[in-house]
């Protein structure tokens, strides 16, 4: 798990620390440094596990002119990451890129706003059995390759089966009333998927809600997904009802405390709420789950703000723009302001 995270000098930041959580959700306005902070993430992954490239593997960050904060400008930027017993760091710099780890250092999975939605055939990938693409978009062929996978203990929620299909299908129908099942194997490379409703015949992925196939990713990777490791979601709740967002919220929960570290990156405050009733019901601890507040400074700068919870959900640390647009407009159309 990742403890903490220090950027300086990378794009909006000057010089930011980070703590991170077993369930760590990074909230904000649009172009606050949300998105910057995890592109920091990706970028030393990619330094400690793929090649030195500002331009690889989920990323395309251009040059280091255009990564370097363009007020503060040092000739450097810095970017280092404690994981456990492990400390990782890369600094980049206009023609070089130098990477350092001390320890076992634990690769990060990612799934982005960018996702594959519904499509009717799913290409296979023969190189890497658990690679699921830079847009998720092996992932069905993931869940395919890794069905009979036996779940954690800790990732059980009913003991009819033990098998990684099993319970994708449980949380899939406790969320949004569907199942799934991958029917076709055809000509080598191409899987395709179906899904039922109750007492439904099978349908394909075009004639669902969109939002299915945004979360089912979600649901297959967080279930089989090694304990120890870190998932960033981006946007987990596109597409999907608030009720569904809430539950989804629950089952974020559910996995962070299983041993499986959730980034979370959203505008959803069903998802914020969602996560503050998880504490209220006890199914994760507040002091498993870190809230970094992203805003823009005076001068021009990204800040992050820690937001606590206390043990019953509640808020401690309430400030403007803060999943707060609901209960401002209520007040409008209630003539209170």
């Amino acid at each position: 798990m990742i403890n903490k995270l220090i950027v300086d000098n990378f794009k909006c930041f000057d010089k930011i620390e980070i703590d991170l959580k077993n369930l760590t959700l990074f909230c904000g306005t649009n172009s606050s440094g949300k998105s910057s902070a995890i592109q920091s993430l990706l970028l030393i992954d990619n330094c400690l596990t793929t090649d030195y490239s500002l331009n690889s593997h989920w990323l395309n960050l251009g040059h280091f002119e255009e990564i370097r904060n363009f007020i503060i400008r040092r000739e450097r930027v810095y970017i280092e990451i404690v994981q456990e017993a492990s400390l990782c760091k890369i600094e980049v710099a206009e023609d070089e890129i130098i990477s350092s780890a001390e320890g076992n250092y634990k690769a990060i999975y990612y799934i982005s706003a960018n996702r594959v939605g519904p499509k009717d055939f799913y290409h296979k990938i023969t190189s890497n059995k658990n690679f699921i693409g830079e847009n998720a978009e092996f992932l069905i062929d993931y869940f395919y390759k890794n069905s009979r996978n036996i779940v954690v203990n800790e990732r059980m929620v009913d003991n009819s089966s033990s098998t990684l299909d099993f319970h994708v299908n449980y949380w899939l129908n406790k969320i949004l009333n569907v199942t799934i099942a991958l029917d076709n194997i055809i000509s080598g490379n191409i899987i395709t998927a179906n899904y039922s409703f109750k007492g439904n015949k099978n349908v394909r992925p075009y004639h669902v809600g969109a939002g299915t196939s945004y979360i089912i990713g979600i649901l297959i990777l967080c279930l089989n997904i090694e304990k120890g490791a870190t998932v960033i979601l981006e946007n987990p709740e596109i597409h999907l009802h608030p009720k569904a967002q809430s539950e989804l919220a629950s089952f974020l929960a559910f996995i962070a405390k299983s041993g499986v570290q959730i980034i979370i990156e959203t505008h959803s405050d069903h998802i914020f709420n969602g996560i503050r009733k998880a504490v209220y019901r006890n199914e994760i601890c507040n002091d498993d789950i870190s809230i970094q507040f992203f805003e823009m400074n005076q001068n021009n700068l990204s800040d992050n703000i820690n937001v606590n919870l206390n043990s019953r959900g509640k808020i401690l640390d309430v400030r403007d723009d803060l999943f707060d647009q609901f209960d401002n407009d209520l007040d409008e159309l209630l003539g209170l302001v």
